[in-house]
């Protein structure tokens, strides 16, 4: 699918970017695009970042959606299936284990910040819905309550905070949920 970014870097210069999903073989621009807007953050710990294996593994496995110019990424969303996995965010949300296999996590968004203002998070994860696995019903994401860019967005998506609770090894996040 084709987008037209209305501003790049704060300004208006339409862009033509490509969405698509992204595969294995992407898994370092991935890798790249994450470590390089993490290091950007005024707060780092904001977002926790993944190893470039885990990335490999969801690309193989799960979803991921990507912003293209050409060969630039400057945005992606990862959709992961956790299944009974530990993981997965709806065992934290009070869903019985027998429902986790029908839901989702959101795990990562990143927009490059030339390429923010443009509504990319909300894009990805709509632009997603229709390739998600059949069955599921929901999905969860986490959001550090110090981002509201993140916790805006995802309210605008049809999020609502379940809960706030420390995760990730002692950080502080909401927990959310969307129900399809």
């Amino acid at each position: 699918m084709e987008l037209c970014l209305h501003q790049v870097r704060g300004r208006a210069a339409p862009l033509t970017v490509t969405i698509r999903q992204c595969t294995r073989e992407e898994a370092e621009t991935v890798y790249r695009l994450q470590n390089e807007v993490r290091a950007m953050m005024p707060n780092p710990e904001l977002f926790m970042p993944d190893t470039l294996e885990n990335i490999q593994s969801y690309l193989e496995h799960d979803l991921c959606l990507g912003a293209w110019d050409g060969e630039r990424l400057g945005a992606y969303f990862i959709l992961r299936y956790c299944g009974h996995s530990e993981h997965n965010y709806a065992a934290f949300m009070g869903i019985p284990e027998a429902e986790w296999e029908c839901w989702a996590n959101a795990d990562s968004v990143i927009v490059h910040p030339d390429w923010r203002g443009n509504g990319l998070q909300r894009i990805l994860l709509e632009d997603a819905l229709p390739l998600l696995r059949p069955g599921i019903v929901g999905i969860g994401a986490t959001v550090s309550p110090g981002n509201p860019y993140s916790l805006n967005n995802a309210k605008a998506s049809g999020f609502e905070i379940v809960s706030r609770r420390e995760m990730y090894g002692g950080h502080d996040r909401y927990l959310l949920a969307k129900h399809l």
